[in-house]
């Protein structure tokens, strides 16, 4: 089972143009608010970063890594360009389906301030507030250059980050039998999404509590 699960990743992560282009919508719903797209491509990341430090062929995995980075930022600026040009009306009329509402925008605008290229990152990086910063700012007028630096600084640190808990994972392996590879794979990547999730559930629930706290009593 476990060297199917290898073969599986190995054949999503090898570059073939039907895989490109399933990354690459996949990437494009992951920014428009599919939250389960997340995990996929943060165990697509970490077998890329495992497979690198193992074979130490980079060059095989820049595909993959390309078309996500370009399908995340095609995403963000569609969802961008459209708040941009809709403005709050999108919201009114479709906001309830996808849960958000225009107190969030609000309040995602006040965060970005005059800071926005730090804080679309910030925001990004929060549980529940990437599709959020995307309309706030195409909805606050935010310059087109910014929001884009901002959201490819992002889309890198974010891919750094699970190629190198990836690649960490690999550098731990040479020490085991190269049979045991597959589980050994599978089980970090388990774990490090687990993890990932918790971290983001618990950020989610703290930021959930701290905006209850802060509301002014009745």
């Amino acid at each position: 089972m476990w060297d199917s699960i290898w073969q599986i990743l190995g054949m999503v992560t090898a570059g073939s143009l039907l895989w490109l282009g399933v990354i690459f919508a996949l990437a494009v719903l992951m920014e428009i608010g599919l939250p389960v797209t997340s995990p996929v491509f943060e165990a697509l990341l970490i077998f890329t970063g495992f497979e690198v430090v193992r074979t130490g062929y980079f060059a095989a995995a820049l595909p993959f890594l390309t078309v996500a980075m370009v399908g995340r930022l095609c995403g963000s600026v569609a969802s961008y360009g459209l708040s941009s040009r809709l403005g709050i009306s999108v919201i009114r009329r479709i906001g309830k389906r996808i849960r958000i509402t225009e107190e969030r925008i609000d309040q995602a605008k006040e965060r970005l301030g005059k800071l926005a290229i730090p804080s679309i990152i910030v925001a990004r990086f929060t549980p529940g507030l990437g599709l959020i910063s995307n309309i706030a700012s195409g909805t606050s007028r935010i310059g087109y250059r910014r929001f884009l630096s901002a959201v490819l600084i992002h889309v890198l640190a974010w891919e750094a980050i699970f190629l190198t808990l990836g690649a960490v994972g690999g550098k731990v392996s040479k020490s085991f039998d190269p049979q045991l590879h597959p589980t050994l794979l599978v089980i970090w990547i388990v774990v490090m999404v687990i993890v990932g999730i918790s971290v983001s559930y618990l950020a989610f629930r703290r930021i959930r509590t701290s905006k209850k706290t802060s509301l002014p009593l009745q």
